[in-house]
């Protein structure tokens, strides 16, 4: 599955862009047990059309424009195959993380009520992730 930005419209508000792997929902639990019940394998993550523009105005951290287009369209991917996975402290968010040239942070917040939706994408420094991991706020996956 790839993300196709071109298919919003003004019909076409939002696309599911994949669901997170069960292993991977059984981790975040069990760093943010508060997730429990909020957090599922089997539920759609919602990409919005507004969140594209937004996204947008990270088009110029990353390494190259061709860059960023291949990770956007990636974003399901990475969500499914994430190298690292970060919680933040005080929001319910939840950063998929995956290594290429740069590291590329997918963040999907987390409702009280359970719905997942993309919120952005940026570029992610080696020193931002080191000092995450050295923080407890993010782990490696190796499932």
């Amino acid at each position: 599955m790839q993300l196709d930005v071109t298919k919003f419209s003004d019909e076409v508000k939002y696309q599911p862009i994949g669901k997170i792997r069960q292993e991977i929902v059984d981790f975040i639990i069990s760093k943010k047990p508060e997730f429990e019940g909020r957090i599922s394998s089997d539920k759609d993550i919602l990409f919005w059309k507004a969140r594209v523009k937004h996204t947008e105005r990270h088009r110029s951290d990353f390494n190259s424009s061709d860059a960023f287009d291949e990770y956007l369209k990636n974003i399901p991917s990475i969500i499914q195959n994430p190298d690292y996975i970060s919680i933040h402290p005080t929001d319910d968010s939840v950063s998929f993380i995956k290594k290429y040239d740069q590291n590329v942070s997918i963040a999907i917040k987390i409702s009280t009520q359970g719905d997942m939706v993309y919120r952005t994408m940026y570029p992610l420094r080696d020193s931002q992730l080191n000092n995450y991991i050295e923080n407890g706020r993010c782990w490696e996956i190796t499932t």
